[in-house]
């Protein structure tokens, strides 16, 4: 019994290393991308590796800032990076060093404005010295948090993609931009109660509950969209889409962390599972 005791804390103590260093969250933008890619049938380079890596340092970089908290308020996250602050800031190495591979490998000098532009929002989001006023960073604006990450997943993983591969990217983008939204929201009710009142989230305007409902919602969209724009099968879609809408009611009331760093982040993973598994149903 100790042994396997040992194996479960050790196994633990794993993915948390792996979710809180960025590593899945990465490989969720990684499956966001590659699924664009899929239905757009482009053939052409992936950038899904770049946004993967692109994902590692954005992500680190803004949790070099931690937002303003409530008094004595600290997540499982940062508790872990206090611990290990040479692991996170090891993901970020290599996510720099992926991208100017990929960039280098990829060579296509349009994606650097692209970047450029999806990379000054989420660097602006969390520095400490924009709008120190009201609590630093983008994320202080009340309601902004939630819109700027869903513009930037958005634009990275759906815009961009159907721009190489030259479809029209506006149902392509608002399918993307309400699926984000979908799935950000558990993670601001999440943090309803360490978040400082400077930063007014959906929860802190509406209520935890009537945000998860919120989220419900955008998801069903979403569903909408792939449905009868990208015409993908309604009896799998709907059926998958039932367990991502449960996942999304059960984060309320609060889950574990993993809950939401795990599960809910790795959503993307089953919608490219399925789509790679369609044509065998």
């Amino acid at each position: 019994m100790g042994n396997f005791n040992v194996f479960i804390n050790t196994f633990q103590g794993f993915i948390r290393t792996f979710v809180y260093a960025n590593f899945w969250v990465a490989g969720a933008v990684w499956g966001l991308t590659r699924l664009s890619e899929e239905l757009f049938s482009y053939s052409g380079t992936s950038i899904a590796v770049l946004n993967a890596a692109a994902t590692l340092v954005v992500y680190g970089f803004a949790r070099l800032f931690e937002g303003p908290a409530a008094i004595e308020g600290i997540s499982r996250i940062s508790q872990w990076r206090q611990k290990m602050p040479k692991t996170a800031l090891l993901s970020m190495g290599l996510g720099a060093a992926a991208i100017l591979f990929e960039l280098i490998r990829i060579n296509e000098a349009s994606l650097s404005g692209h970047y450029a532009l999806a990379g000054a929002f989420a660097l602006l989001y969390p520095l400490p010295f924009i709008l120190k006023n009201k609590g630093g960073g983008l994320r202080s604006v009340p309601g902004l948090k939630l819109i700027l990450i869903a513009l930037v997943w958005a634009y990275v993983t759906a815009v961009i993609p159907a721009l190489r591969a030259g479809v029209d990217w506006w149902w392509p983008f608002i399918e993307r931009f309400l699926w984000t939204a979908a799935l950000t929201i558990p993670f601001d009710v999440r943090d309803a109660e360490l978040d400082a009142n400077s930063i007014r989230t959906l929860p802190h305007l509406v209520g935890s509950k009537n945000s998860v409902w919120a989220a419900n919602a955008l998801l069903w969209l979403s569903f909408l969209i792939l449905v009868y724009y990208f015409e993908l099968p309604w009896g799998p879609m709907t059926g998958l889409y039932l367990f991502f809408s449960t996942v999304l009611i059960k984060s309320y009331p609060k889950m574990g962390d993993l809950y939401y760093s795990f599960l809910i982040e790795g959503l993307p993973f089953l919608l490219l599972g399925l789509w790679y598994l369609l044509p065998y149903l």
